[in-house]
């Protein structure tokens, strides 16, 4: 009997020396999905300058309110709720004018409107467009994404340097990067609007209109295509 009673007791330790010990395993990291998009080629800071771009338009035009007759006559240009479907601008040429929004120096006025000049929509509608400002002394240009909201796309480009023959990206210059948003604001009018890098709430407005089709400039050809073409002659 005691012989049993041994071996039984024996057995139930071999059991409980087997079984592993329970180990707590550390919680795991939240896991952020992966940015799509425009996301995924902007700066931190830059998305987050879209995305707080109501208030950034709002504190602009509180800053401009004494110009009110000026903003009015702006129209939808000004109007933050503006936007419409299809924002893509068609490739061609475009007038594009600008206007500044908010207090940038003292001796500046809160709203200020330019002349005209030429701008460029070039690429495949469906695809890609790549915006480029042709004339005048700031001269702005990059891609256009598809941003998954039925009216608008976002710009990521840089402003360029005038009259050096360089070309800049995204990303290559942070004080040279730019960001903003294309938007459609009625027939054949467009509307590029770059909130402005730093502490001071202000936008850069572009107003694109296109250019009579008889007086469109043909698109320059890529590099190869004009060396192959030079060629042919």
């Amino acid at each position: 009997m005691k012989y049993l009673t041994a071996l039984a007791a024996l057995a139930a330790l071999s059991a409980c020396a087997s079984r592993p010990a329970m180990v707590s395993a550390p919680p795991l990291p939240a896991l952020e999905p992966p940015r799509q998009g425009w996301r995924a080629i902007a700066s931190e800071e830059d998305a987050a300058r879209l995305d707080g771009l109501p208030r950034t338009w709002q504190a602009a035009l509180d800053a401009a309110a004494k110009f009110r007759r000026a903003l009015a006559r702006e129209g939808d240009l000004l109007a933050p709720e503006a936007a419409r479907n299809h924002p893509a601008p068609p490739p061609g040429s475009y007038h594009c004018r600008l206007v500044k929004l908010g207090q940038a120096e003292r001796r500046e006025a809160p709203y200020r409107g330019y002349p005209a000049f030429f701008c460029n929509v070039r690429g495949d509608t469906n695809e890609s467009l790549f915006f480029t400002k042709q004339t005048g002394s700031e001269l702005p240009s990059g891609w256009l994404h598809r941003d998954g909201e039925a009216r608008r796309l976002v710009l990521t480009g840089a402003k360029q340097p005038s009259g050096n023959g360089t070309s800049l990206v995204y990303g290559e210059d942070a004080a040279s990067d730019l960001v903003g948003v294309v938007e459609r604001i009625g027939p054949f009018r467009w509307r590029i609007v770059m909130p402005w890098r730093g502490e001071t709430p202000g936008l850069d407005i572009y107003e694109l209109t296109p250019v009579a089709p008889e007086q469109q400039a043909a698109e320059p050809l890529p590099a190869l295509e004009r060396t192959v073409a030079l060629d042919r002659r």
